[in-house]
């Protein structure tokens, strides 16, 4: 009655909008559609958000939005995801004590900041049983920023994700047979995410500062030639960038008359070194927390990972295979749902990984949001419940009036029948028979709309019987304190059309909350 249809996987970056919509299929989750939109380059942030908020809704307007969840990946400097070890302890306490521990984990400030969290396991730390747990964090600024540009469109998420879940939802589809730890590379505008995995599970994740933005910023240089000064805008850098990429060594040609590929070359090294920087250190990281494990290949994501020659860089660099993967490899992927013309579908990976997963795991959407999400569902899940248990008494009802009315049909042949037997016996048998049959009999009308008025929702009548004009009703009373519910029941039985009400017994439902019951009574 409530349930929606479609997962849809939605990643917001710096410089382009990416959106994976499945279908809940019978086998599986489906692709349906993937797009991408690219958000023009601009410092203005007015004329960023203006268009922000154009794309989205143009992205999102082939979609039912009302028959849909929107899974969204959050990002920013402070957010981040990080899997720790806390003390064994009761699962209602453990919110409280991450909370409090949460400062030690991050190296930035959370006082302003959304916690949620995710059991993974139990472990063995030193002889002493701990959860294994990934915590996740985000400014509430940046979580507040997502639901404005959301709501502009109509969309209310169900859950907002790290990058590294996403991925890691990505890495457990695409690579579930994979044995050996592999590290993906997602390099956005601003930030650099790096994931590890070993096997299925994520065991380190990083925000690395160098990202696409600063390679863009360091070919703004002035330079000095033969053919005089000359300087490029942020938008001139960003497209001859895309254009030229990372040059070879020993390349002289001028690009537009202005710069060459060597000076290119010379004003993109050092960002591209520290970048290697930052991947080596994590990989010694890695490498001294599980006791010498290797990084057996690296997987490229993002817009900055088409930079031109940006592979065969890191490979050289690293000593390691590195990769640019489909994401689409292993999926159940709909005719159409992708535009032939579109190539780069590596881009796409993060949102595929946001719409292969689901709003039960770590989801920093604030409390409050979370909290009217399940009061919604459960108000709607009462009504359901109520209409349920009031169609099953209407429907029992009409039921027991056809029989009634087939009953009399049959008393009216056996009385015609009789007629022709004894003419004299016919009225007086009748009216005799009809006696007999209906005078310990209540009507039931009103039997049954006063138990509609009186028995609340988590009341489910089962049976009903009448001997010797004493009523006996069998049901269920779905609560976690089913005396009180009962104890309500019989007390307004008492108020109504009926007398000496009794419970004759209870019992518990093994595995379940509530009791099975039975009480009789009579009726004025």
């Amino acid at each position: 009655m409530f349930k929606k249809d479609y997962m849809v996987g939605l990643d917001i970056g710096s410089s382009s909008i990416k959106l994976a919509q499945f279908l809940k299929a019978p086998e599986g989750l489906r692709l349906v559609r993937a797009d991408l939109k690219e958000i023009g380059y601009t410092n203005d942030e007015a004329v960023r958000e203006k268009e922000l908020q154009a794309l989205l809704k143009k992205i999102v307007s082939k979609i039912d939005v009302k028959n849909s969840h929107f899974i969204v990946t959050v990002d920013c400097a402070r957010t981040a995801i990080k899997k720790v070890a806390a003390p064994y302890m009761p699962k209602g306490e453990l919110r409280d004590a991450i909370r409090l521990a949460a400062k030690n984990y991050f190296p930035f400030s959370i006082d302003e900041a959304l916690i949620d969290f995710q059991i993974m396991g139990e472990v063995i730390d030193k002889g002493v049983k701990k959860y294994q747990v990934m915590v996740a964090t985000s400014p509430k600024k940046t979580v507040n920023k997502y639901l404005s540009l959301l709501a502009g469109i109509g969309v209310k998420p169900a859950a907002f994700i790290a990058i590294p879940y996403a991925i890691q939802r990505l890495a457990q589809v695409l690579y579930s047979q994979e044995k050996g730890a592999m590290c993906f590379l997602d390099i956005g505008m601003y930030h650099t995410e790096l994931v590890i995995f070993k096997g299925r599970d994520l065991v380190f994740s990083r925000k690395i500062p160098t990202a696409g933005n600063d390679v863009t910023k360091e070919m703004t240089g002035v330079l000095v030639s033969d053919r005089g000064r000359t300087g490029l805008s942020l938008e001139e850098a960003e497209r001859i960038k895309r254009e030229v990429g990372i040059p070879g060594e020993g390349k002289s040609e001028m690009i537009e008359d202005r710069i060459s590929v060597a000076q290119i070359l010379s004003m993109i090294r050092s960002p591209l070194e520290q970048l290697v920087s930052e991947i080596d250190r994590c990989f010694d990281y890695y490498r001294e927390e599980s006791d010498g494990g290797k990084i057996e290949s690296l997987v490229l994501l993002g817009g900055g990972s088409s930079l031109k020659g940006l592979k065969d860089f890191l490979s050289n660099e690293l000593g390691i295979e590195v990769r640019i993967e489909n994401p689409l490899g292993g999926l159940n992927i709909q005719s159409g749902a992708i535009d032939g013309s579109f190539s780069a579908t590596h881009r796409l990976s993060v949102a595929i990984g946001a719409g292969l997963s689901n709003a039960a795991g770590m989801n920093l959407l604030p409390p409050e949001i979370k909290e009217e999400t399940k009061r919604t569902f459960k108000r709607a899940t009462v009504q359901a419940v109520a209409v349920g248990v009031i169609l099953t008494l209407a429907l029992f009802y009409v039921g027991m009036r056809i029989q009634y009315a087939s009953f009399q049909k049959r008393t009216a042949a056996a009385g015609m029948e009789l007629s022709s037997l004894e003419p004299q016996m016919q009225q007086v048998e009748a009216q005799n028979l009809a006696n007999r049959i209906l005078q310990d009999e209540p009507y039931w009308e009103d039997v049954f709309k006063e138990l509609s008025n009186i028995a609340p929702g988590n009341i489910h009548l089962k049976g009903f019987s009448m001997k010797d004009g004493v009523i006996k009703m069998r049901g269920v009373a779905a609560s976690s304190a089913p005396e009180e519910i009962l104890s309500n029941l019989i007390l307004g039985l008492e108020k109504g059309i009926f007398n000496n009400v009794r419970l004759i017994g209870t019992k518990e439902i093994r595995g379940k909350v509530g009791n099975e019951f039975e009480l009789e009574c009579g009726f004025d």
